[in-house]
């Protein structure tokens, strides 16, 4: 019964003083009215608008008092100055404390303004607006902000290029706009920095990118229009992105020194011999599955040690000869699959071969030249697969070192660009005093010396490296120099009247048993080798373990970062699909009181275009072209394609690839991807499988697709 009384009582007393309060408020004399002290700026100002037209947003004003609270019911005047008018000069202000009025802008292009006033602390106030044509832009905003962090000069992602949409000053999409984009707080931006909006006022950029570390704004604008993004952390590229990097060991079952990239993205090699005693018989490996160790060696009746190899047309992998002993060669044919299946074995050429080398023709057909026969002798007549036989060119009578460094120039011969000082023209099919086949001398090289076991590659079409080489000290000469190794570099342009060849430079040492590779940015890249002359007693000392780097649009050489092993005699370098190179093997069948351990692994190089940022993708592309047949690449990287390359897929031993060579293609910017034209003839790129890369203005490739041409 008490507490009830209680809550009764509080009941009673809060009820009396509500009452009290409210009575004072509706006709007492001791609150005071609320007073009209300020009139300030809402919302509104700064709009664009189209000529003779409202603005797309009402003028709006607030009245407070003392206090910042909402004074209703007080009267505002309204002015407009610039032409057009107001919708009322006199207004209002309601329960909120806000007036506001409809500005419909003047005739006259440009600036024009609006005045609110009142007997207030702050009047005028003054809106500004801006009259536009009809379509001008009126308004900008940001739909897609560019990346919250990147690379120094990274070229941003598709994804995070950024968006930004126009409209004019109704409100309506702005179509046929530019938009221009700078950088308000300090790096300098790079790519295509203006970009035409679209039917429904958007303006999309590609290849944006900035250069120069620490935190950018960037800033759109559109007319009188601008927008700023959101801030760009940009870091430091890392040290490998001058240097690359190599990757961890990875083991074989054999030295893996004969080696080729197939059609279906695996890797068929053999060796001489392995741990296993199987004599070095052929696996096949695909990267996807796992490290290439366990694979069953492919069973074949001869060894194909030291044999010739190269692609066909249409992917097979063709071998000729092999090894019967040191120096003497056996006249085998095998043929083997895209994926890497035994075929069958063909026909027995008309001479053993041990060292030669295979080229594919502009016409399908396939040359094998050089090496040993069973008997020891130096095997001067070629032979050509036609009309599935071999077939003998004896007017071609000549003796070539070991795995010739050929190539198919662009007017269809054969170019012999070495080992020897001399380089030489070889014709298929015209007619020499002996027969069929004929050889013509060519230029000299710079280098006075035979460049054994240099390293040779075809970057474009008729373009020719060479570096390296010599210090053979089996075949001695007067001058001392001659059993020394060159750093020394030439290059020929067989496009030339009367092609010489020049002077490319040095690497950063003298290398021999070393190997080239031709990069898709068209760089090329050499790996491994020694100092040191012959074939044995090639010591650690001796090792150029450091790859270096000619680039043919500059002339000049980098040193880039070292691989672990010694790779001398007998090593390889493939590029591989993603455009990383596999540089292994070495060692194997060596003699002498120091023979060079063999290398039963292999190492990945990432070249420094892999550590500048996001790659380019390539979302589809044909399997087979023609030539001169121009083709769709899909890839969402359009807008930043900067260079197309293709290289045909890779078979090296012995210090020469002799499969690859490369092609830059024109092309065309689609919608969707790019519009690539083939080369126009076969004398240019020979038939056959091919790595299509995209690269962007950094030089970034994307990984490959392989496109059968023929």
């Amino acid at each position: 019964m008490v507490m009830i009384s209680r809550i009764r009582k509080v009941r009673l007393w809060t009820l009396a003083t509500l009452v009290a309060a409210a009575s004072l408020r509706c006709g007492g004399d001791s609150v005071p009215p609320t007073t009209p002290t300020r009139i300030e700026m809402a919302s509104g100002n700064g709009q664009n608008g189209v000529v003779g037209q409202p603005l797309p947003s009402p003028l709006v004003v607030r009245v407070t008092d003392d206090n910042g609270n909402p004074v209703p019911d007080v009267q505002v005047t309204w002015a407009a100055q610039g032409g057009g008018s107001v919708s009322s000069s006199v207004t209002q202000t309601g329960s909120n404390g806000q007036a506001s009025v409809t500005r419909i802008l003047g005739t006259e292009l440009g600036p024009q303004g609006t005045t609110a006033t009142a007997s207030l602390e702050g009047s005028p106030i003054t809106f500004t607006s801006t009259a536009v044509e009809a379509g001008a832009p009126g308004s900008i905003v940001i739909t897609t902000n560019p990346p919250v962090s990147a690379l120094d000069a990274e070229v941003f992602d598709p994804a995070v290029q950024p968006v930004v949409q126009v409209k004019d000053g109704a409100g309506s999409p702005a179509a046929g706009v530019r938009v221009t984009v700078t950088s308000s707080s300090g790096g300098t931006l790079e790519g295509d920095t203006e970009v035409t909006t679209d039917a429904n006022g958007m303006a999309a950029f590609g290849d944006l990118g900035l250069r120069g570390t620490g935190s950018h704004t960037l800033e759109f604008t559109a007319g009188s229009v601008n927008v700023g993004s959101s801030p760009v952390d940009v870091s430091p590229l890392s040290s490998r992105a001058t240097t690359g990097s190599w990757g961890p060991i990875v083991n074989w079952d054999i030295v893996p020194l004969h080696m080729n990239l197939l059609p279906s993205g695996k890797i068929f090699a053999w060796g001489k011999r392995d741990i296993s005693d199987t004599m070095g018989m052929p696996r096949v490996w695909d990267p996807a599955s796992g490290p290439p160790t366990g694979l069953a060696p492919i069973h074949v009746n001869d060894m194909l040690f030291c044999a010739g190899h190269t692609l066909m047309p249409d992917g097979t992998l063709m071998l000729s000869g092999g090894h019967l002993m040191d120096d003497r060669g056996i006249p085998t044919t095998y043929f083997f699959s895209a994926d890497g299946a035994f075929l069958r074995k063909g026909p027995d050429m008309h001479h053993g071969r041990w060292y030669p080398t295979l080229t594919v023709l502009p016409d399908g057909r396939m040359l094998t030249m050089a090496g040993r026969d069973q008997s020891n002798d130096v095997v001067r007549t070629p032979e050509i697969w036609e009309n599935n036989q071999w077939v003998e060119l004896p007017g071609a009578g000549d003796t070539i070192p070991y795995y010739p460094r050929n190539y198919v120039a662009p007017n269809g011969k054969v170019f012999y660009a070495g080992e020897r000082i001399m380089s030489r023209w070889f014709d298929v099919d015209a007619t020499g005093a002996g027969g069929r086949g004929q050889w013509s001398n060519g230029p000299m090289h710079i280098y006075r010396f035979n460049r054994d076991y240099g390293t040779s590659a075809m970057w474009e079409p008729g373009k020719i490296f060479y570096a390296g080489g010599g210090g053979d000290v089996k075949w001695p000469t007067p001058d001392p120099k001659a059993a020394t190794p060159t750093a020394t570099a030439e290059i020929i342009d067989l496009n030339q009247p009367s092609p010489q060849w020049q002077s490319a430079g040095s690497m950063s040492a003298p290398r021999r048993h070393t190997n080239s590779t031709i990069l898709p940015d068209g760089t090329i890249l050499v790996t491994g080798g020694t100092r040191g002359g012959g074939f044995v007693d090639i010591n650690e000392a001796d090792a150029v373990k450091v790859a270096d780097l000619w680039n043919p649009k500059t002339g000049q050489w980098t040193t880039l970062a070292a691989a672990s092993k010694m790779r001398v005699y007998h090593s390889v370098s493939l590029l591989l699909p993603d455009a990383t190179v596999l540089h292994g093997a070495s060692g194997d069948a060596m003699a002498g009181p120091v023979p060079v351990p063999p290398e039963r692994n292999h190492e990945i190089f990432s070249p420094p275009y892999l550590f500048k940022g996001a790659r380019p993708t390539i979302s589809s592309a044909p399997g087979a072209v023609g030539y001169g047949q121009t083709f769709s690449v899909t890839t969402p990287n359009a807008a930043q394609v900067t260079e197309v390359r293709w290289i045909r897929l890779g078979t090296v031993t012995h210090a020469f690839d002799s499969g690859q060579r490369a092609n830059t293609l024109s092309f065309t910017r689609s919608a969707t991807g790019v519009e690539v034209t083939a080369p126009a003839n076969p004398n240019l790129a020979p038939p056959g499988h091919y790595q299509l890369f995209v690269l962007n203005r950094n030089g970034v490739p994307s990984q490959s697709k392989f496109i059968h041409i023929q």
